[in-house]
């Protein structure tokens, strides 16, 4: 089970600049610790773990995670990482999500979808209290953590799309 992914914020959860801040609307609140992952270098080595040794994991459900940290602290870390002031926004409400993020009205599935996947996560944790945290952490202690993350794609505020 992969965490959020650090790759929601860039493709989209997108910032924007306001003057001279990167505004960073984020579907959670501001000081709630979540797991995330980079899905894009995280997912192979676990998976090759899996299959090399089905037997030892069979029938069990494991977390990949990058790190865990909080709106804040990932924008604090993305202040100091590029250098550009930065501030988050709450798109963990309906009205906040649909503030930052207006097209999603268009689709109250997705909104009703989003919401309670986050409030969820909020109130009763991303992954149950007996998951390993760790677990992928140990396997490949290169995974990245969200500092890592930055440095590694250079990303400065801007729209990446990871699909066709």
């Amino acid at each position: 089970m992969l965490a959020f992914y650090y790759t929601n914020i860039l493709e989209y959860y997108v910032p924007r600049m306001d003057g001279d801040t990167l505004i960073l609307p984020m579907y959670l609140p501001e000081d709630f610790r979540a797991p995330f992952v980079d899905p894009l270098t995280a997912t192979g080595p676990a998976v090759l773990e899996i299959f090399s040794n089905p037997g030892l994991y069979d029938g069990r459900t494991l977390p990949v995670v990058g790190d865990i940290l909080s709106p804040r602290e990932m924008v604090a870390t993305f202040q100091r990482i590029t250098g550009i002031k930065a501030e988050y926004r709450n798109a963990y409400t309906r009205d906040g999500l649909l503030q930052y993020f207006p097209e999603f009205a268009a689709n109250q599935l997705l909104v009703r979808e989003i919401l309670g996947m986050v409030e969820y996560a909020v109130e009763y944790g991303y992954f149950g209290k007996e998951r390993d945290l760790e677990w992928s952490r140990r396997l490949n202690p290169d995974t990245f953590s969200w500092e890592q993350f930055l440095r590694s794609t250079g990303w400065r505020g801007d729209r990446k799309s990871f699909g066709p």
